[in-house]
């Protein structure tokens, strides 16, 4: 996939309004969930399905289009794809409830890059982040992207949602 079929991609959200999310995570034993465990944004092992009021549903989750692990975007509900993870409707339980019924105004890609082992080390572009900006002029910072403690791993088996400018910006979001 070249840049500009992924940035297309991405860019079909764009007029879409938010009407139902579900995280993705392990289900883990005793039926805890993680992905809430830092006040400061949202943690999942797998990814988040955004249902759109047009009926469209899209997955986000971490991705190899580019290189391991960026961020990736499908166009089908992640619960095809991840039968035996734990699903679980937010929709009216995280920072989402304000967000419902907003329309997606723009999304954009932050592209990072590593540089490949060997002698000719060349850089390979991937999709770190996409930041979606909302109706309500709210932002929502996605990023691949692991937070353990107060460190932080880009290129992750994560996804991690932010819901404010401050937040993304103390865990490296490129955009901030």
């Amino acid at each position: 996939m070249m840049q500009e079929e992924f940035e297309s991609k991405v860019h079909s959200l764009i007029g879409e309004r938010i009407s139902r999310v579900k995280y993705f995570e392990i289900d883990y034993e005793g039926g805890k969930e993680y992905w809430n465990f830092n006040s400061g944004f949202d943690s999942l092992d797998y990814g988040l399905d955004l249902e759109m009021e047009s009926g469209a549903v899209k997955g986000i989750i971490w991705g190899s289009e580019f290189y391991q692990y960026g961020i990736s975007l499908v166009s089908v509900s992640l619960d095809t794809e991840l039968k035996s993870s734990r699903k679980i409707d937010v929709t009216e339980i995280s920072r989402w409830h304000k967000l419902i019924g907003s329309e997606i105004k723009n999304v954009k890609v932050i592209w990072s890059w590593i540089k490949e082992v060997g002698l000719f080390k060349n850089k390979i572009y991937y999709p770190q982040d996409l930041v979606l900006t909302l109706s309500n002029n709210k932002v929502v910072y996605i990023s691949a992207l692991e937070i353990r403690e107060d460190t932080y791993f880009g290129m992750a088996d994560n996804i991690t949602i932010f819901f404010d400018k401050v937040t993304a910006c103390r865990y490296g979001n490129a955009e901030v």
